[in-house]
């Protein structure tokens, strides 16, 4: 492999200034990066590959691919010398409920519905209630949901709750300053640095992939913890990072030499 990037290099420092890599989560999203394009499974030596870029020892791998096994998410196979990997049913099933929200096509919201809770209404006890459909927590009691994306006013107008059809003309620092801590934005503003000093690198194939893995594992990290990514607020970041990816992933998939299923992410 040529010379690595300075852009790659920093992707792969902020996976491991991030504590303890979780090998295992780093794994499925290779999983489903690079095999679920290449055919639907990857060799033991290639994996290892991957991660050896990615500053993974083999041993933490081998452990690693242990545990998915034993969970019953990956299933593998010998051929000979040579063992491969790749999702099991159970697996797959997982892959692609959370694919189709760490690819979804970046859009613009511009109607909310809000709904204030009374005192006695708990968070814990709304998230429960809207768990199919988490909305936005804003100070502890203001609930947001994008209007088209809303559950039903007579799920959500009960005695607990005020519901808001129109947005207001601009929230209070209080509903902000609310949410934004609970965030990540140290990764929010690393993937935007890493997507947009990638778009000025040179790759070779190999180099290609290692950026669409670390981009793709930090957002789906993200993305799936906080599942709304479009917010009434001011410098959003979710939004950002997402057209920011969204918008270097096909030159990504082109400088790798990969073509299957392009057209179903991010497009």
């Amino acid at each position: 492999m040529s010379q690595t990037p300075a852009a790659l290099s920093d992707l792969t420092q902020h996976l491991h200034a991030q504590g303890r890599v979780r090998v295992w989560s780093v794994i499925v999203t290779i999983l489903g990066e690079i095999s679920q394009l290449e055919g639907g499974e990857i060799s033991m030596a290639a994996l290892l590959e991957v991660c050896t870029a990615l500053g993974i020892e083999p041993q933490a791998v081998r452990t690693a691919m242990s545990r998915l096994s034993k969970d019953g998410l990956v299933s593998g196979k010998r051929d000979g010398r040579t063992a491969s990997y790749q999702f099991s049913s159970q697996g797959l099933i997982e892959y692609d409920a959370a694919a189709g929200i760490i690819y979804a096509i970046p859009k613009s919201t511009d109607c909310w519905t809000f709904a204030f809770a009374a005192e006695s209404m708990e968070v814990a006890e709304v998230q429960k209630k809207f768990e199919a459909n988490p909305p936005l927590v804003l100070g502890g009691r203001c609930y947001v949901w994008a209007a088209d994306n809303a559950p039903h006013l007579l799920d959500i107008a009960t005695r607990d709750f005020i519901v808001f059809d129109a947005q207001p003309r601009a929230l209070p620092h209080w509903a902000q300053v609310s949410v934004l801590p609970a965030l990540n934005p140290e990764t929010c503003q690393r993937i935007r640095a890493g997507c947009q000093d990638l778009c000025d690198c040179e790759m070779s194939p190999d180099q290609a992939r290692i950026a669409r893995v670390l981009l793709i594992h930090f957002w789906r990290r993200l993305v799936l913890r906080y599942p709304y990514i479009e917010a009434p607020i001011a410098d959003w970041p979710f939004s950002q990072v997402h057209r920011d990816i969204a918008a270097i992933y096909p030159q990504l998939l082109n400088l790798s030499g990969t073509k299957q299923a392009a057209e179903a992410r991010f497009q």
